[in-house]
Formats: structure tokens, sequence, C-alpha cells
């Protein structure tokens, strides 16, 4: 397919192709990608002719292209000279010096939560182990799980926001959250249902977030300072070296 000194090529259809569109949608796709692709040939065609020698669209192409070179070249200097993992006492380090940035907007929880039938047997014993943290407790915990909970979620290794958990404990964590410190354990059941929440650890809302939980965020910050402190230096190096070699001239009006 060619209009002008533009062609369209087999291979640049078949990458445009949705994945797995059948025969019959595929030859109406093919048709409409045709159609709009020479209609907008015609179109550029013409519109390159009548603006031709337009000094503002000539400025503007060639700024882009130097935008995106250079974008391009940023890029992959960054790919080559950015991808050091960052230490983990850097990271530690910034959490220590920037508390103030990381503050909790909700409370966030580590612990376990079940969700049982009421009729279940062995309520007593589960009772005494979802609130023991203890090896041979989780272990007996995991196998009573199995069996009989309609929800069991371990989360000791993982800080949860009690948003989360409200949706599936019929009490209001929010209101109860102020007493988490004295009280780990919360028991409350239904016409059908057991819901028991033991929380092992407890950060408020308004407090700083735990390592843990902001070590990502400050991974993300410490590698855009690396980025931005990289590319400042390349660009300083650059011009240095132009100055040095004479290719940076400065012309200046003496009239001025």
């Amino acid at each position: 397919m060619q209009v002008g000194n533009y062609y369209l090529y087999q291979e640049d259809m078949e990458q445009a192709l949705p994945y797995g569109i059948s025969g019959d949608d595929s030859v109406r796709f093919v048709r409409e990608f045709v159609q709009k692709w020479l209609e907008e040939q015609v179109l550029y065609e013409k519109a390159e002719h009548n603006v031709r020698g337009d000094e503002k669209i000539e400025r503007m192409v060639a700024e882009y292209r130097r935008t995106l070179v250079m974008n391009n070249y940023e890029r992959r200097l960054l790919q080559q000279k950015a991808s050091e993992e960052i230490a983990e006492e850097d990271l530690l380090q910034y959490y220590n010096d920037n508390k103030q940035l990381f503050v909790l907007e909700e409370s966030v929880v580590k612990g376990v939560f079940l969700k049982v039938p009421i009729n279940s047997s062995g309520l007593k014993d589960l009772k005494k182990w979802y609130k023991d943290s203890s090896d041979e407790a989780q272990e007996q915990l995991e196998k009573y799980a199995f069996r009989h909970a309609v929800i069991y979620e371990l989360f000791y290794e993982n800080w949860v926001p009690i948003s989360e958990l409200e949706a599936k404990v019929i009490v209001n964590l929010a209101d109860l959250s102020k007493d988490f410190e004295k009280q780990r354990d919360i028991e409350v059941k239904d016409e059908e249902y057991c819901y028991l929440l033991h929380i092992e650890e407890y950060v408020g809302k308004g407090e700083v977030k735990p390592y843990d939980l902001a070590r990502h965020e400050i991974v993300d910050l410490l590698a855009n300072y690396r980025k931005v402190e990289l590319m400042n230096k390349v660009k300083l190096d650059l011009y240095n070296e132009s100055v040095e070699n004479g290719r940076i001239k400065y012309y200046y009006d003496e009239t001025m």
C-alpha cells in the first residue's frame, strides 16, 4: 500500500492486529486500519504541502527532536549508571533523619484474623491458639483453620491497614483502636460466625510509619535523588569538557 512516498507494509498491519482476534473480526479490523491509514496519509500530504516553509512548525519539530534525543540519551545513561542497589544502611539513615516525612494516615496492625462457623468444634482450643504467636500454637492454628475457617489470614510479617480488616470484622475497628495498646484480642460473633482478631503489633494513625512499611517509599525517593544528582554531574562534566576543548565560545556585544 502506497500514498506518495509513504508505504504501509504487511508487517505493520500484523503488528497492529489485537491478540486473539477472530478471522472475521481480523478482516474487518484490517479493512478499517488500512482506510484510516490512507485517510491520514492523504491529509498529511495536503497539510505538508500547505504549511511547507512555515518556520514556526520547523522550530517546533526541531525542538521536539532535540527533546526526544536528550530524553533517550538520559534514559540510557541512567540505565547504565543508576541501576546499583541502594545500601540498606543508607535507607535506614534516611528514615531516621526524616521520620517526619513518613506519617501514617491510618492505623496499621500485624497479627492474625479468622472467621469460623459458630458451630465449629474445638472453638475453645482455637481461642487459645490464635492469641499465641509461638510456633507450636501457630501450627495447631493452621491445621484448625484448614479444616474449619471460612477466612484465615496470618499477617505477622506484614502491616495491614485496619480499613482492610473492617470489611471482614463486624465491629468498627477505628473506634476500638484507642484501646489496642491494652486490648489485643477481639472476639465477636453473629448468628452464623465467630470472628477472631489478634493484634501482635499496632501503630496508630498520625504516628511514624514503621521502617518496613516506609522502605519502598524511601527506595523511590533516594533513587530519584540519585538520578537527579547523576544527570546534574553529567551536564556539568560535559560543560567543563566543552569549555576546555574550546567548543563553547561567548560573544559579547561591546555596545551593551
